[in-house]
C-alpha cells in the first residue's frame, strides 16, 4: 500500500508539472463608461487609452459608450459592474444623475477614477482632468496680450449650465475685467457644436462682427463661427481662439497650421494620464488623487511642431502594435509546442507508474480480502454481543420504570399524611396569623410536591392553548358602564366627574370584551392620573356618514400632552414630560389591542387644556378572519369566560408586569416556577421595569412588543427550552443586541457550552445568591450603555477594533442604514417611512433599532449627516446658496437654522472663517 501511495503521489506531481506552464494568470479588467464617444475631443482621449495600454498587454480593456444619455450610462456601468471588472473610469455625461451610481461602486470597494468632470459626492479614488477656470484665465490673458489692453471680445460659450462652459467664461471674464478698455461686444451660446455656432454666429453676424477676438469654448464651435464670417464676407481681421488643439485632419492644430484659427488653448484629454493612475491603483503603487492636466496656448508658433509630435507617435504606436502581435504570435507558437511536449513526457512516465500500479493493486486486494474475512468475523460476534446487551438494557428500563413508578405511589402515601393533618389544623380557628400563613406555605408546597409525583407517573403533558382574538356580540352601553363603574373609587377619590353618551343608534357590537376592556380602562387610567381635581372625564360614542364605523371618544380637560410627545405617544416605553408614573407601554400595547380588532386609534391635545383618544372600530363582523371569531356553535367561549386562560392572562397584566416609570432599563425575565417568579419579581422591581412570563410562548410574544434591555431566562420550560428563546434573539438584528442570561438548576458542563456557543451572556446556576445576580445584571447593562455611549455617535467613526465589540447582525444593519441615508443625502423627501420600507421594518422598529443601538432618532441622524455633508462641501469651496439643496434642505432659514443650532454659529460665518484659513 505504501507504494501504491508514493507512486500515485509521483505521479500527481508529474501531472501538475507537465500542465502547470499551460495555467494562465487571469488578467486584470479596466472599464471604461464615456459619456459620448463621436466627438473628436473624446475620441483622442479613447486613442491615447489605447496606447498607454498597449505597452500592458496582460490587461483587459472594456468599452463602453452611452452617446449622452445619462440613463444608458447608469446601465451600462451596472452591467459593467457585473462582469467582475477591477477598475471602473467613468467619464460623466452630467454630474448629478451619475453620483448615485459611482457611490455605489465605490463602496462596493471596486477602484474609481473620474476623468473630465467630478461628481457630487467625491466618493471615487482620483480625479483627471483639466481645470478650466485655469483654461479661461490663459485664454483672456491671451487676448489681452494680442489687443494690448484695448479692444473688443466676442464670445462662444459651450452648453448652457454645464460646469466646463461656466467655468472657462468665469476664468476668462476674471482675466479681461482688469483691462478697463477692453470690453465684451456679445456673447453666444454654441452648445459645444459646429453646426449650431455656425447658425447662431449667423444671426448675430453684426454684433459678432465687430469684435477684434472672437474666443469659442472649443475648436468644432470656431469652425462654425470662421465659416458663418467667410460667408458673410467681413473683411476686418478678426483673430479666432478656440479650446481642445487637437491633432488630426478636421481638428485645431490643423486650422491654426492653416491660418483659419489663430490660436487654440490646449485642452488635454487625459486618457494616457488615467491610464497610468487606474495601473497604480491596480498594482497597490502610490498614485495623486487629484490630478490636474497642464495647459497652454498653441498657435502658429508651435502648431506645426505639435503636430509633427503627434505623427510621430501615431507612426511608434503602429509599430508598438505590429511587434506586439509578432510576440503573440511568437508566444502561441511556444505554448503549443511546450504542451505537445509536457504531452509527450507524461504519456511515458503514465506508461511506468501504471504498470507499477498494477502490480501493487492486485497484491493490495489480496491483503484486503484476507482482513476483510477476519473483519466479518469480529463482526458477526460482536453483533451477538449487542443483542444480548439490548436484552439486558430493556430487562433494566422494564425495572427502572417500576422502580420510579413504584417509588412515586410511596411519595404519595406521606405527602397524603402530611396535607391531611395540615388541612385539619387549619380549621382551627384558636391559630395565630403566622401560624396560619406557615401552614399554608407548607400546605401549598406539600401540593407542589404530590403535582410532581403525578408527572412522575404520567410522562405525557398537556399542551397549552394558545390566547386568540375572540370577538363576540357586546352590548356597548352595559360593558362601557361597567368598565367606569370599577373606577368609581378613583373618580371619587379625586373628585373628578365622568359623563358617557351614546349619540348613535348602535347597542351590540362585534369585539373581544376581554382585550378591549383593558383598552378603555388604560384610557381613562391615564385620563385620571393627568386631570387635576374638580377636572372632567368624557366618554362619546358615535358613528361616522356611512354607519360603518363607530368611534369612542375619552376626553378630559387635564394637563395635555406636548406636540413634541405627540408623535412617539405609542412608541413603548416613551414617556413625555409629562407623564407621571407611567411605565410607557400602555398605550402601546393599546395601539396594539385596537389594530387587532382591525380598527385605529389616534390622539389630538393641547397643552393646559387636555386631551382627546379617539378609537375607531369597524361595524359588524365582516372584517374579521374566521379564526378571530367566537365559535359557539362548538361551544367554544369567548377568551374573557375561559376560566383558565383568563387567570393567566390577568396574572400576566397584573402580576407579569411591574412598572417604574423613573427606571430607563427594562428586564423580562422567563420562568415557569411561580415562586421563584415572585422571588425574582421581589429581588429586581425595585431598580428595572419587569415583563414576567413562564413559558417560551409568553416569552416570544413580549419579546415581539416591549423589546427588553435584558433577559433572564431559565433553561427547562414546560413548552420548550429556554435555549430556543436565546437562540431566536441571537438570530435577529431586531433583538440580537439584547444581553441574555441563563438562570438554570443545570450545572453540567455540556450545557454551560451549549449556552456560550449560543452566545449567551452569563450563565448562573440554581441555588443562585441574590447579591450576584443583581450585580451581574448592573455589569452588563452598564457594558453596554457605555459601549453605546463611545460609539452612537456616528456609524462611520468605528474602526476594526471597535467593530469587534458590536455583533455582526448590528453591524450590518449599521452599514445599510448608513449607505441608504448617504445615498439619499440630498433628497429632501428623505424619510423615516422611505428608510424603514428599504430594510424592510416597519416606522417603529427602525426608530427602536436606531435609538438602542445610537441613542438618538432616525431624523437627528440625518440632520446631523447633512450638516457635515455641508461643512465638507463649504470646505472645498461651493458657496451656501448651492450647498443647502444639495444636502437636502428644503429652505436656506432651515439650514441657517439647524447649522447654527449644531454649530453655535451661521453658515455664512463659519464660510467667512474657512475663507480666511
Amino acid at each position: 500500500m505504501g507504494k501504491y501511495f508514493i507512486f500515485s503521489g509521483i505521479l500527481t506531481l508529474l501531472l501538475f508539472c507537465g500542465c502547470q506552464p499551460m495555467v494562465r494568470k487571469k488578467k486584470q479588467v479596466i472599464a471604461f463608461s464615456q459619456c459620448i464617444g463621436n466627438d473628436a475631443w473624446r475620441k483622442t482621449m479613447l486613442e491615447e487609452m489605447k496606447r498607454e495600454l498597449s505597452f500592458n498587454p496582460d490587461i483587459d480593456f472594456l468599452y463602453r459608450d452611452a452617446h449622452g444619455d445619462n440613463n444608458v450610462q447608469i446601465n451600462q456601468i451596472r452591467e459593467l459592474v457585473k462582469q467582475d471588472i477591477d477598475l471602473l473610469i467613468v467619464s460623466p455625461n452630467e454630474a448629478e444623475p451619475l453620483t448615485p451610481i459611482v457611490d455605489s461602486v465605490f463602496q462596493r470597494n471596486i477602484p474609481v477614477i473620474v476623468t473630465d468632470r467630478k461628481t457630487s459626492s467625491g466618493q471615487y479614488n482620483a480625479y483627471v482632468g483639466a481645470d478650466n477656470l485655469a483654461i479661461g484665465k490663459l485664454a483672456g490673458q491671451y487676448s489681452r496680450t494680442i489687443l494690448q489692453g484695448k479692444g473688443s471680445v466676442g464670445l462662444v460659450t459651450g452648453l448652457s449650465g454645464t460646469s466646463a462652459s461656466i467655468e472657462r467664461e468665469k476664468g476668462f471674464m476674471q482675466q479681461i475685467g482688469d483691462a478697463t478698455a477692453v470690453r465684451v461686444s456679445g456673447v453666444i451660446h454654441g452648445g459645444w457644436e459646429k453646426n449650431k455656432a455656425y447658425l447662431e454666429m449667423r444671426k448675430h453676424i453684426n454684433v459678432m462682427s465687430q469684435s477684434d477676438i472672437i474666443f469659442t469654448f472649443n475648436d468644432q464651435m470656431a469652425m462654425g463661427v470662421k465659416k458663418a464670417l467667410d460667408e458673410a464676407q467681413i473683411k476686418k481681421d478678426i483673430k479666432i481662439i478656440g479650446v481642445d488643439a487637437l491633432p488630426g485632419p478636421g481638428n485645431g492644430l490643423e486650422q491654426i497650421i492653416q491660418g483659419k484659427m489663430f490660436a487654440s488653448i490646449l485642452y488635454p484629454t487625459g486618457g494616457a494620464e488615467a491610464i497610468r493612475t487606474a495601473l497604480a491603483i491596480i498594482n497597490h503603487q502610490n498614485y495623486r488623487r487629484e490630478n490636474i492636466l497642464a495647459t497652454s496656448v498653441i498657435d502658429k508658433t508651435n502648431a506645426e511642431l505639435l503636430a509633427l509630435q503627434s505623427d510621430k507617435i501615431k507612426q511608434q504606436q503602429l509599430d508598438i502594435d505590429k511587434r506586439q502581435e509578432f510576440i503573440t504570435e511568437q508566444n502561441k507558437i511556444y505554448q503549443s509546442q511546450k504542451s505537445v511536449l509536457n504531452v509527450l513526457v507524461v504519456s511515458l512516465v503514465l506508461a511506468v507508474v501504471f504498470g507499477g500500479i498494477s502490480i501493487i493493486v492486485i497484491r493490495s486486494n489480496w491483503e484486503k480480502n484476507k482482513h476483510l474475512e477476519i473483519q466479518n468475523s469480529e463482526i458477526l460476534a460482536q453483533q451477538k454481543q449487542i443483542v444480548e446487551m439490548n436484552s439486558q438494557i430493556q430487562q433494566a428500563a422494564e425495572i427502572k420504570n417500576n422502580f420510579f413508578t413504584n417509588i412515586s405511589h410511596e411519595f404519595k402515601t406521606p405527602l397524603t399524611l402530611i396535607i391531611a393533618p395540615i388541612e385539619d389544623l387549619e380549621l382551627r380557628k384558636d391559630l395565630s396569623e403566622e401560624v396560619r400563613e406557615q401552614l399554608s406555605r407548607i400546605k401549598r408546597n406539600a401540593k407542589k410536591l404530590q403535582r410532581l409525583v403525578s408527572d412522575l407517573i404520567d410522562i405525557h403533558r398537556i399542551s397549552k392553548s394558545k390566547i386568540k382574538l375572540h370577538a363576540a356580540i357586546v352590548y356597548i352601553d352595559p360593558f362601557i358602564q361597567q368598565v367606569i363603574g370599577s373606577f368609581k373609587p378613583l373618580f371619587k377619590k379625586n373628585r373628578i366627574s365622568v359623563s358617557y353618551v351614546n349619540k348613535t343608534s348602535l347597542k351590540e357590537v362585534w369585539m373581544d370584551e376581554y382585550l378591549m376592556e383593558q383598552v378603555l380602562s388604560n384610557l381613562l387610567s391615564n385620563a385620571i392620573k393627568h386631570t387635576a381635581a374638580s377636572g372632567r372625564i368624557e366618554i362619546i360614542l358615535e358613528e361616522n356618514n356611512f354607519k360603518d364605523y363607530f368611534y369612542l371618544r375619552v376626553l378630559d380637560n387635564g394637563l395635555g400632552i406636548a406636540p413634541s410627545d405627540i408623535e412617539h405617544i405609542f412608541d413603548p416605553f416613551y414617556q413625555g414630560a409629562s407623564s407621571r408614573n407611567g411605565s410607557g407601554i400602555g398605550l402601546s400595547y393599546t395601539k396594539q389591542i385596537i389594530e387587532l380588532h382591525h380598527g385605529q386609534i389616534t390622539v389630538s391635545s393641547k397643552p393646559g387644556h387636555g386631551s382627546i383618544f379617539t378609537l375607531r372600530m369597524p361595524i359588524g363582523n365582516s372584517h374579521y378572519e374566521p379564526a378571530e371569531l367566537a365559535d359557539f356553535d362548538k361551544g367554544e367561549k369567548p377568551l374573557f369566560q375561559q376560566d383558565d386562560l383568563l387567570d393567566a392572562t390577568r396574572k400576566m397584566v397584573d402580576n407579569n408586569l411591574s412598572f417604574r416609570s423613573n427606571k430607563s432599563k427594562s428586564i423580562m425575565v422567563v420562568e415557569d416556577n411561580d415562586e421563584i417568579r415572585d422571588y425574582l419579581r421581589s429581588l429586581l422591581e425595585r431598580d428595572y421595569n419587569l415583563f414576567l412570563a413562564k413559558d417560551v410562548q409568553q416569552a416570544n410574544g413580549m419579546l415581539k412588543t416591549h423589546f427588553p434591555d435584558l433577559v433572564i431566562t431559565d433553561i427547562m420550560l414546560p413548552d420548550g427550552s429556554g435555549l430556543d428563546i436565546l437562540k431566536d434573539i441571537k438570530a435577529f438584528y431586531q433583538t440580537a443586541h439584547i444581553p441574555v442570561i441563563l438562570l438554570s438548576a443545570l450545572a453540567n458542563e455540556d450545557t454551560m457550552l451549549e449556552g456560550s456557543k449560543l452566545m449567551a451572556d452569563d450563565y448562573i446556576t440554581k441555588p443562585f445568591n441574590a447579591e450576584l445576580l443583581r450585580t451581574r445584571i448592573s455589569n452588563i447593562l452598564q457594558s453596554r450603555h457605555q459601549l453605546k455611549e463611545k460609539y452612537s455617535s456616528n456609524v462611520e467613526q468605528f474602526d476594526s477594533a471597535q467593530a469587534e465589540q458590536v455583533n455582526d447582525n448590528d453591524r450590518r444593519f449599521l452599514n445599510n442604514f448608513s449607505a441608504i441615508v448617504e445615498s439619499k443625502l440630498s433628497d429632501p423627501r428623505l424619510s423615516v417611512d422611505g428608510i424603514a420600507n428599504e430594510l424592510h421594518l416597519s416606522r417603529v422598529q427602525l426608530y427602536r433599532k436606531v435609538k438602542q443601538l445610537l441613542d438618538c432618532s432616525v431624523n437627528d441622524y440625518i440632520i446631523e449627516r447633512r450638516l457635515k455633508k455641508a461643512k465638507s462641501l463649504m470646505a472645498e469651496g461651493l458657496n451656501i446658496n448651492e450647498i443647502f439643496s444639495s444636502v437636502g434642505f428644503s429652505s436656506a432659514s432651515y439650514f441657517a437654522s439647524a447649522f447654527k443650532k449644531k454649530y453655535g454659529q451661521s453658515p455664512s460665518t463659519y464660510k467667512k472663517e474657512l475663507d480666511k484659513k
